[in-house]
């Protein structure tokens, strides 16, 4: 072998792709990502990367803030976690769980790590306007107020806009008066139980710190469902331990810099006539609901129905669950799609970014529409079109595997569309 040979080697493949000094962070291995970070490395500068950067652990021997907002602990889990599960957040450490993503395990949520990502890339800076229309667990906004983007996020699930305002709110909720909540689990409990929560300590009923406690009651239930180790009251006493440690870690990570985070509102509403003025947004970031996949409203039934939603009139209302049969859903799907891309195009600043994250599964479509495999169009390949109607084009298509729910949905595709 020359030394030619031996050199490449032993250079390997990231210093040829990032500049000198960029380090990326552990895990960093899918192509997606490696994309992404690429992207990152040419489109901000050094002081960008260290403030707002996704993908590295240092330039220049500085450690990054994603990097120290994300080390230590991932998560606290119950002892009797699985050593599967304990496995995956150390794993993905650096991807998702870390800031206040790791309140509430919300199906179908983004990689926070890749929507960072893509606010950079996409040349939004302190002070623009991001929107994310279809925001679920407001993945978007969080990212978004960290990195100092101010955020507007609509969701038609109350469920979601509350659970998404919680993970806003943590942010900055009074650490010490949560930390009380763990001793006072046993009130706390049964106020929501018996939802008497007019007995609730006084301490505890400011709306941020109210609501804190009600999503981790209500995530409690969920948990007490799928496991039998433990009883509901003690379910609700580690998820509070959780809680309040996620919430510690990142408002330790952003001290001395809490007024940098942007404004952020969540909102219930509806994607398909947006409130916003033309013209009036500097980039939009979402990702259409995987209804085919997911039945968000079986997921989320409890939760409604204890804030008091009527579930059958909010089918009515939600893209890809309202129709009867499947190509039913399917078409009103369609329909519904073109008037979200023609109200983004709308709101959106020439020039800008709208980005959508999009599955698709050509064998489940192929049933519905009962044509062959090859001859259905995946969902990507319908948002670039009908984001064609309306000026919004493709400029990169990014694909990447859908781990959590590939036997339904096996590739995800990111579409940076334009405005032009």
């Amino acid at each position: 072998m020359n030394q030619d040979n031996t050199r490449i080697i032993s250079e390997g493949m990231a210093s040829r792709l990032l500049p000198l000094g960029y380090e990326l962070l552990p895990g960093v291995s899918e192509v997606y990502e490696l994309e992404l970070a690429y992207l990152e490395s040419r489109l901000l500068n050094k002081e960008e990367i260290l403030r707002n950067g996704a993908y590295f652990t240092c330039v220049d021997n500085r450690y990054t803030q994603h990097y120290l907002m994300c080390k230590g602990e991932p998560i606290k889990l119950p002892q009797y976690s699985s050593s599967r599960l304990k496995s995956f957040f150390q794993i993905n450490q650096f991807k998702t769980g870390y800031a206040t993503h790791g309140l509430f395990p919300y199906r179908g949520k983004f990689h926070p790590q890749m929507i960072k990502a893509l606010i950079n890339i996409m040349g939004l800076k302190r002070g623009d306007l991001i929107l994310d229309p279809m925001m679920g667990s407001g993945t978007t906004l969080i990212e978004a107020r960290l990195m100092g983007v101010r955020s507007i996020g609509i969701d038609t699930s109350p469920f979601c806009r509350f659970m998404t305002q919680v993970k806003l709110d943590g942010l900055t909720i009074p650490l010490e008066t949560i930390k009380n909540a763990i001793n006072d689990f046993k009130v706390i409990y049964n106020c929501f139980a018996l939802k008497n929560e007019s007995k609730l300590p006084e301490d505890y009923s400011p709306p941020s710190i109210y609501n804190f406690l009600l999503l981790a009651y209500l995530d409690s239930v969920g948990y007490s469902e799928r496991s039998q180790k433990k009883s509901h009251l003690e379910q609700f006493k580690a998820i509070i331990e959780r809680y309040v440690f996620v919430v510690e870690k990142i408002q330790q990570s952003i001290i001395g810099t809490e007024n940098e985070l942007a404004e952020a509102v969540a909102i219930e509403g509806d994607a398909r006539c947006l409130t916003m003025d033309d013209h009036s947004i500097d980039g939009i970031l979402f990702s259409p609901p995987y209804s085919f996949a997911i039945d968000y409203l079986k997921n989320d039934s409890y939760h409604l129905s204890y804030l008091g939603v009527d579930i059958k009139q909010l089918q009515e209302k939600m893209v890809g669950l309202h129709g009867h049969t499947f190509r039913e859903k399917f078409d009103l799907y369609l329909k519904d799609m073109k008037t979200i891309l023609a109200e983004c195009s709308r709101v959106l600043r020439k020039g800008k970014f709208c980005t959508v994250i999009i599955g698709t599964n050509e064998n489940q479509l192929s049933k519905i529409l009962k044509k062959p495999v090859e001859k259905i169009k995946g969902l990507d390949e319908i948002i670039i079109e009908l984001g064609n109607l309306f000026g919004l084009k493709l400029v990169r298509k990014i694909e990447r595997q859908i781990t959590g729910i590939a036997n339904t949905m096996r590739t995800e595709s990111i579409l940076l569309l334009q405005k032009d």
